[in-house]
């Protein structure tokens, strides 16, 4: 006989012998019996809960199986029913069947056949619970494991989606349930990539350590890398079970690493290179200026030479940046008003501001803003600040600067900051927006924020991007009062 699990069975049958010869034969393998005559005294209890299977008898004196079945199946939905009919009952108990009971047995009772069957239904409930189990032990793992885990289909659409992930894109997993998951959360330029390698696994090759990025719901994106294999029967079908670690930190700090290479390259080359490049430009600018004398009467000839005076101004602004970021500098502090330096600084780009309509604005609202800095360093910062503002704005642009006391590791601080009306940062610009060699101009080398940046910490202070929704780009450049 099947091993089985002992069950707890209700007999709802109104021939009383029948019933001790159940609750004896069913007592020799552990089963708690009851059993009941009517169908009413069936029905009045309230440990249906416990119950996992019903022997019902196909006529009764209150009642019949067709008319009890649907009232059974709803206060023990889990539960298995037997119906017990004669012969002549046999069209009745199949019509039952269909309305959801488990099987039919017929009269007389055979006890072996009856034990047979409940321990069928025994073995059957505990697979159910084992399943359900091992399914609640998944699921535990998955939803504390600090890993992405999709559950995808061979047309890439999305059955699983778990709460670290969730937590990782900013995405619901009912929303994301059921869409193509290459065009929710991959660059263009990585789907066919992915694509294929999801035929592979569902062809029976696992993946290891596959790598692409995940795009999140605000816009960023995050690197991962992949472990995948074949689900042979998922809820019915076949998928591919995925699991990601999210590798973003160590890619930048790969990125941080190939930079700093870069920059100690370039800082060997660049005081070589500034000095011939600078005496260079010297010759090209007084040999432009004695050209511009033979031909002042020539306007035309005049502006290329104005022309190509700009481009050669530009090129030792590149120069000149690269070197300043590359190079050590240090800081000359004096007591400064702030507000006198970055005044400065938006003069200083009057040139850059001709012909359009601009406006800065300040919010100061009696501060002290005396403070203990490099008044030439800090003016490459503001000059930076509103220079980005300038070049993303349209007209009119709009710039305000607000100030506000503060602290920085304690100490006091003056929080400086510059807001302007253009479109504002999306979250790679945020992210990225002080990184070296990162910038979204036509034009420039990416080095103008890392400079300021770097400017900023050597004064003790920080420049961050502010955490505040709203329209626009908005700065912040927190200073120490006092240099330490």
């Amino acid at each position: 006989m099947p091993v089985h699990v002992p069950l707890h069975v209700l007999v709802i049958d109104d021939d009383a012998d029948t019933c001790a010869n159940l609750r004896d034969i069913l007592g020799l393998d552990d089963y708690l019996v009851e059993t009941a005559g009517t169908a009413q005294e069936a029905l009045n209890r309230d440990n249906w809960a416990s119950i996992s299977a019903i022997m019902l008898d196909r006529k009764l004196p209150d009642s019949s199986a067709e008319e009890l079945l649907p009232r059974l199946k709803q206060l023990a939905p889990d539960a298995a029913i037997l119906i017990v009919t004669g012969y002549a009952d046999l069209a009745g108990a199949i019509t039952a069947i269909r309305q959801g009971a488990a099987d039919y047995i017929t009269k007389p009772i055979n006890p072996d056949l009856i034990r047979n069957q409940l321990a069928r239904i025994a073995e059957q409930k505990r697979l159910t619970l084992a399943k359900e189990r091992s399914e609640a032990v998944f699921r535990t793992l998955v939803e504390a494991a600090p890993c992405m885990i999709v559950i995808l289909l061979p047309d890439h659409s999305v059955l699983y989606f778990s709460p670290f992930a969730e937590e990782l894109t900013g995405y619901g997993a009912a929303e994301v349930q059921g869409k193509d998951y290459l065009q929710t959360f991959l660059p263009e330029a990585y789907r066919q990539a992915l694509a294929d390698e999801i035929r592979r696994v569902l062809s029976g090759t696992p993946a290891r350590e596959f790598e692409n990025p995940v795009l999140c719901r605000d816009g960023s994106h995050r690197w991962m890398v992949w472990n995948a294999r074949r689900l042979d029967d998922y809820e019915g079908q076949a998928a591919v079970l995925a699991v990601g670690q999210d590798i973003t930190k160590l890619k930048q700090a790969q990125e941080q690493a190939l930079q700093s290479e870069r920059l100690a390259a370039i800082g060997q080359m660049m005081t070589g290179l500034a000095h011939e490049s600078g005496n260079a430009l010297a010759r090209s600018k007084a040999c432009l200026e004695m050209l511009a004398w033979e031909v002042e009467n020539k306007p035309e000839a005049l502006e290329l030479i104005d022309r190509i005076q700009k481009a050669q101004n530009h090129l030792k602004h590149l120069y000149e940046e690269v070197r300043g970021y590359a190079a050590p500098f240090k800081l000359e502090r004096e007591v400064w008003d702030l507000s006198g330096i970055w005044r400065q600084a938006w003069e200083n780009l009057a040139v850059s501001r001709q012909g359009r309509d601009t406006s800065l604005k300040e919010g100061i609202g009696g501060l002290d803003l005396d403070c203990a800095v490099d008044q030439f360093r800090l003016e490459q910062v503001f000059r930076n600040i509103l220079e980005n503002s300038l070049a993303a704005c349209s007209d009119p642009v709009r710039i305000e600067i607000r100030c506000s006391a503060t602290k920085i590791n304690g100490q006091p601080a003056v929080q400086v900051a510059v807001r302007d009306n253009g479109p504002g940062l999306n979250a790679e610009q945020r992210r990225r927006i002080f990184d070296p060699f990162f910038t979204t101009k036509t034009k420039g080398t990416g080095l103008g924020m890392a400079i300021a940046k770097r400017i900023v910490e050597a004064h003790g202070g920080r420049l961050a991007v502010s955490p505040n929704s709203g329209a626009g780009a908005e700065i912040l450049v927190i200073l120490p009062r006092e240099s330490r």
